[in-house]
């Protein structure tokens, strides 16, 4: 991965600007907008599609409280599209995320169930009924730190560091990059917008690979579920 200041260099070579030797600490218009709009890019790049390097998962030992309240994370921006939570030692799923209506009927109704619920309001987790602290839950969130400091470990939610590295793939912060410098001097932007969104669609397509469909049934005394030893003839 690229650097901010190597991202930012190759950058003004396209566009026909002078290299800057600094950009996080500079005073100069130019690579402090820069860096302005790269941050703006990658803003809007992590709510645009869940991406692969930027989900987390998280296992915590509950609080015996309805209210987690050290979850989500302090990174957390939101649950990805298909996240559920599990109970690891009963091995099965928490029934949720529920809407606030469905909760509030579960509080009314104060049911005890061998299953547990979930909900995020207020941007906790809240679990009903209420969790043992021998408990153990785990599930997956889409971080909002998008931006690696350079120590390639600690993350954070935007560039401030001339050698920080993005999480999201560099060559298209740079196409994002070159079209908003463009619109925001303001000349002709839309050939490379439209490149960099053909480019965006492409790498969305390729951070997931499509889904495993197996035709096989599951197999009971020894052979597939619904198979038929017989033959038929021609």
């Amino acid at each position: 991965m690229k650097t901010l200041l190597e991202m930012v260099v190759e950058v003004t070579e396209r566009v026909g600007q002078p290299r800057p030797s600094i950009v996080a600490s500079a005073t100069s218009e130019t690579p402090l907008r820069m860096l302005a709009l790269l941050n703006e890019a990658g803003q809007q790049l992590i709510k645009e599609h869940d991406w692969s390097a930027l989900m987390d998962v998280e296992t915590f030992t509950p609080t015996a409280t309805q209210v987690q309240s050290s979850h989500p994370p302090a990174d957390y921006d939101r649950m990805t599209s298909q996240t559920q939570m599990w109970d690891i030692g009963n091995k099965r799923p928490l029934v949720g995320p529920l809407s606030i209506d469905k909760w509030l009927r579960l509080v009314v109704d104060a049911q005890q169930s061998i299953d547990k619920y979930w909900a995020l309001i207020g941007n906790k987790v809240n679990i009903l009924p209420v969790p043992a602290t021998t408990d153990s839950f785990v599930y997956s969130y889409q971080s909002k730190n998008w931006v690696y400091a350079s120590d390639g470990a600690t993350s954070k939610a935007s560039f401030t560091n001339d050698d920080d590295t993005p999480r999201l793939p560099d060559e298209l912060l740079m196409l994002e990059l070159v079209w908003r410098w463009k619109k925001s001097i303001g000349i002709d932007y839309g050939e490379d917008m439209a490149s960099c969104n053909r480019m965006k669609e492409m790498m969305i397509a390729a951070d997931r690979g499509p889904r495993i469909i197996t035709l096989a049934q599951p197999f009971r005394d020894g052979v597939p579920s619904g198979f038929w030893p017989g033959v038929v003839s021609p």
